[in-house]
C-alpha cells in the first residue's frame, strides 16, 4: 500500500475559500454606495424650460406648436428654438413615421432625448 496516490478531488480548500468570500461580500455589501450621479433641479431657481410641442396627426401632418410645417422644414426649425421637444404621435400611424420625426429631431441637435406621448384614440 506504499506508493499509492488517491486519485479523489480534497474540496474542503474550495469550501474555506468560498466561505470566506460569502462573507467578505456579506460585510461589504451594505457600506457600498447606492446613490445614483444625478444632478435634481432646485425648486423655484428660473422659468420652467419651455416646451416644444410636435404632433403627428392620425392623417400624417406634423404641427409644431399648433402650426403644421414639413419634415423637411423640421431640422431648420429646431436649430432655431431651445427646449425640450415632446412628440405626440397618433396610435394608428405606422411606427416608421414617428421614426422619421425623431431622425429630424436627433439630426436638428444630437443632445435631444425626444419624450413620445401616445394621443389616445378620440385625440
Amino acid at each position: 500500500m506504499v506508493g499509492r496516490l488517491r486519485s479523489d478531488i480534497n474540496v474542503t480548500p474550495l469550501v474555506d475559500i468560498v466561505l470566506v468570500l460569502l462573507i467578505v461580500f456579506i460585510t461589504l455589501v451594505p457600506a457600498l454606495p447606492r446613490a445614483l450621479a444625478t444632478v435634481l433641479p432646485r425648486s423655484g431657481t428660473g422659468p420652467a424650460p419651455a416646451l416644444i410641442r410636435l404632433t403627428l396627426a392620425a392623417d400624417g401632418t406634423l404641427a409644431m406648436d399648433g402650426a403644421t410645417i414639413t419634415l423637411a422644414e423640421l431640422p431648420g426649425l429646431l436649430r432655431a428654438t431651445t427646449g425640450k421637444v415632446v412628440l405626440r404621435v397618433h396610435p394608428s400611424l405606422p411606427f416608421h413615421r414617428a421614426t422619421s420625426v425623431l431622425d429630424a429631431v436627433k439630426g436638428a441637435r444630437s443632445e435631444a432625448m425626444p419624450a413620445l406621448i401616445a394621443a389616445p384614440e378620440d385625440a
